[in-house]
């Protein structure tokens, strides 16, 4: 099982064959290749890569000498791929190793930052999901408010179309997702490009400044859109705020009623501190 999607695994090693006209492969658990430009080897078991998996090695330069005693392998250079002390994966590409040296190392650091990226986007789509959650629950407190007086009727209403409002403010949130995706994998692809573009010009190559100020381009997109949730959550906060004072405005109306809005304030409350826990993880 690998923790890198071999959708965008089998991109990668296409992209390097194109430009380098080697054949690259991806490896999983154990050294298995789950994406290959050689279908014939896929689900076969690469011993070098078995060993970076395994944590014995960082990396391997392949010569012809070595095959003949290495099962599985041809001449070339393996790296692991490594993100928050885990090894998520490893690339090899075939050819002599020194010139597939730094094709590979540029091509795990793509691979870390998008497996970094996915993880980042997972959990803020949790955290969306657990304050629509919260929300829900609140409407339904508000609702057994709604069989009141008039004039309590229409104080309902009005909260009622705040946690509508707050639901898409929080709805405004996976826009911003679909926009760091959609950046995102437009410059991983771009990196890729320029690095291999390097790679093949030598050491000569002014390509690793395309690669530098495409990453930046990522950084950048990628704060800016974090900027724009931090935004909509604080708005999410300010109606939240609102709505608890709404609420408590109406506490002594009803002996009733009274228990019903303390356990809606508590929830909108909860709510406040989600989005604040939130927003403090994306600075």
């Amino acid at each position: 099982m690998s923790l890198v999607s071999t959708v965008f695994a089998q991109r990668l090693v296409e992209l390097i064959n194109k430009e380098t006209q080697q054949n690259a492969h991806f490896f999983g658990d154990g050294g298995v290749i789950i994406a290959t430009t050689q279908p014939e080897r896929l689900g076969t078991v690469h011993q070098g890569a078995k060993d970076i998996m395994a944590g014995k090695l960082d990396y391997i330069a392949i010569t012809e000498e070595m095959t003949k005693t290495m099962s599985g392998t041809r001449p070339g250079f393996s790296i692991g791929i490594d993100t928050n002390g885990r090894r998520i994966g490893a690339i090899g590409i075939s050819g002599e190793p020194q010139q597939m040296k730094p094709i590979a190392l540029l091509a795990s650091n793509l691979i870390a930052l998008e497996y970094e990226r996915v993880e980042f986007l997972t959990r803020m789509n949790s955290m969306a999901e657990d304050i629509n959650e919260s929300i829900q629950e609140s409407s339904a407190g508000l609702q057994e408010l709604s069989a009141t007086t008039d004039h309590q009727a229409e104080a309902i209403m009005e909260l009622n179309s705040m946690i509508k409002a707050t639901k898409e403010q929080v709805l405004e949130t996976n826009k911003i997702i679909d926009l760091i995706h959609s950046i995102s994998k437009q410059t991983n692809i771009l990196g890729i490009n320029a690095s291999i573009e390097a790679a093949r010009i030598g050491a000569e190559g002014k390509g690793f400044n395309i690669v530098a100020n495409e990453v930046r381009k990522l950084a950048e997109s990628t704060a800016t859109s974090v900027n724009q949730i931090s935004r909509v959550l604080k708005n999410i906060q300010d109606m939240i705020t609102t709505a608890s004072d709404q609420i408590e405005s109406y506490t002594h109306s009803s002996k009733e009623q009274l228990s019903v809005v303390h356990t809606l304030t508590k929830e909108l409350e909860n709510i406040a501190i989600s989005v604040d826990d939130f927003t403090q993880k994306l600075k």
